[in-house]
């Protein structure tokens, strides 16, 4: 047993289990995902009824040490999870309940709710796909292209960047994966089935600038478009229209995706 999972699971048994209103306990972040470190502490939350959830409001969580480990925990409700998923519009928050690991569940209820959201349903999929096509390409090629005609390098990086996030966040849900948190997003990258061949280089072309030149930028949108030509044919494939993808401005979209 990995060293702060047995920590977790001493400090749920230990000091959670019988308290008062605790019905379940998730283990979540590092310790969870698999890349703790010698400066990684223990993040639970700690599920309890809503009537202790109601006298306890004013004490949202805490933070102690335990064995010489820091613990950082949060009181929640079953329900208030259900809330935060049931729409499917957090990816992260759905990575992240799905590396989670139950270390307390008195009535079942906490696995039940989890393995209900455990990969996107057809539906979704399609529309989390065509929801980062639109904003992915209207950063760049397009917003950057525009700064770029207006020789403005400074914005055009930033659409650039944007870009890439949802590029990026586009190419896990092509392969039914949720989307990491950011700072483990590109060591899940090397884990996925599909992959654009050099995908490192091109974050490398697209987010380092050299000379801050408009020839610079053109050879940018280069790389971004060859990018989308990429991944086009991956959703259509995938069963988005055609005439979506090459309109998207014609279709609304419900929300903006959470990086």
């Amino acid at each position: 047993m990995k060293p702060l999972l047995k920590v977790a699971k001493d400090f749920a048994r230990l000091r959670l289990e019988r308290a008062e209103g605790v019905v379940g306990v998730l283990l979540i972040g590092s310790s969870s995902v698999g890349y703790a470190d010698d400066s990684s502490d223990v993040d639970l939350e700690v599920f309890v009824t809503q009537k202790s959830y109601d006298s306890e409001r004013r004490t949202r969580g805490g933070y102690e040490s335990f064995r010489g480990t820091d613990i950082s925990y949060e009181w929640m409700t079953v329900q208030e999870l259900d809330d935060a998923l049931k729409e499917w519009k957090n990816d992260v928050d759905l990575w992240v309940y799905s590396k989670s690991t139950v270390l307390l569940d008195l009535d079942g209820e906490l696995k039940s709710l989890l393995a209900t959201y455990r990969r996107y349903p057809r539906k979704v999929w399609l529309e989390k796909l065509f929801l980062y096509w639109y904003h992915a390409t209207g950063n760049a090629p397009y917003d950057s292209g525009k700064a770029l005609q207006r020789n403005d390098l400074i914005s055009a990086q930033l659409y650039l960047a944007q870009a890439m996030e949802y590029y990026t966040s586009l190419i896990f849900i092509l392969n039914k994966s949720f989307v990491p948190y950011r700072k483990w997003r590109l060591l899940e990258f090397e884990k996925l089935e599909y992959r654009p061949k050099g995908y490192a280089e091109i974050l490398r072309g697209i987010l380092t600038t050299e000379k801050w030149t408009k020839q610079e930028f053109e050879a940018k949108q280069g790389i971004i478009n060859c990018l989308v030509s990429e991944l086009e044919p991956k959703l259509l494939d995938a069963g988005i229209k055609k005439e979506k993808l090459e309109n998207q401005w014609k279709f609304k979209i419900a929300y903006a995706p959470n990086l």
